[in-house]
């Protein structure tokens, strides 16, 4: 500290406006930053909400039929809990008909085939939905799902969210109604389809109006200083433009308004220190009627002159005597 006062005063502003500068410049990263992790946890939201609006369109029509197609083996149906057999025909009329049927997918058992499809894919977006009581092993919660559902059971929060690994981890409840304990309630009430694949007691004993579970979405963190930069636009390298010639226009204020008449008085100064005593010495007056100014740096060129008539008064009262 006492190094830094002994600086010139052009380069003690010098380093406080950079100190400054690069404060403003970190705040301003933080913020980013802050605003970033906002805005990709309203975009976790967004898909949660597409989960819940898909789930809401399945259960409409208690499900989705899917029908297979016994010409294309490629086709699977996959999973399913009911199968109702029908009859198609085939590409021209003299080709016989084949057997086909329809298979009725419960939303639950959709909204899973939407996540294995979007966790397979390249968006960036993953959800899945998972329970502390899941039927399916694949569908096991993670340590965030076990810490976020024990976080909504405790407080009755509908969402919870953490940053981990690189990641926006978000969580958004799942309350189970009459719909869920068709397979999720008691074992002996499921449908035959959900036993066999799952005999139990995991995934069982959900009661209604409790969390069934949550939508668990991530979303990869990609908040660098070379995307914060990147995301300027011309409005925002327009405000750093004109701060930037403030700052710049403070220094020039700076330096002819302090640095100059600081070093003219002191100039005067040393002269007057160095002179011969009674020797006259070009004064500094920076304004007309200088003793009736309010500027600190008047008031002391003012007091460094009459101190030095005031010497020069005392030596030839002196010498006459």
């Amino acid at each position: 500290m006492i190094a830094f006062k002994k600086l010139p005063l052009s380069y003690q502003f010098a380093i406080l406006l950079s100190g400054l500068a690069c404060i403003a410049a970190l705040s301003g990263y933080l913020i980013g930053s802050s605003v970033y992790v906002s805005e990709t946890r309203n975009q976790a939201r967004t898909v949660a909400d597409m989960v819940d609006n898909f789930g809401q369109w399945a259960t409409r029509y208690r499900g989705v039929w899917v029908k297979d197609d016994p010409r294309d083996p490629r086709l699977e149906v996959g999973s399913f809990l009911e199968r109702e057999a029908s009859s198609t025909q085939g590409g021209d009329s003299t080709t016989a008909p084949s057997a086909a049927a329809f298979h009725r997918k419960n939303p639950a058992l959709v909204q899973r085939e939407l996540s294995d499809i979007t966790m397979a894919s390249p968006a960036k977006a993953k959800f899945r939905m998972t329970s502390d009581r899941f039927m399916n092993p694949n569908n096991a919660p993670s340590e965030f799902d076990k810490v976020a559902m024990g976080v909504i059971r405790d407080s009755g929060a509908s969402e919870y969210s953490e940053v981990r690994g690189g990641q926006l981890l978000y969580a958004r409840r799942l309350i189970a109604d009459k719909g869920c304990l068709k397979c999720h309630g008691a074992p002996a009430s499921a449908p035959a389809a959900v036993t066999a694949l799952y005999p139990g007691p995991q995934g069982y004993g959900y009661e209604e109006g409790k969390l069934a579970g949550v939508i668990s979405v991530a979303i990869p963190l990609e908040f660098s200083f070379t995307s914060f930069i990147q995301r300027f636009d011309a409005q925002v390298w327009a405000a750093l433009a004109t701060v930037g010639l403030g700052v710049v226009g403070l220094l020039v204020f700076i330096r002819q308004q302090v640095i100059v008449p600081v070093r003219s008085v002191r100039a005067f100064a040393l002269a007057a220190s160095s002179s011969e005593p009674g020797a006259k010495i070009e004064k500094v007056e920076f304004i007309e009627s200088e003793h009736t100014s309010a500027n600190e740096i008047h008031e002391l060129n003012t007091a460094v002159k009459a101190m030095h008539t005031s010497i020069d008064y005392l030596y030839r009262k002196m010498i006459k005597r």
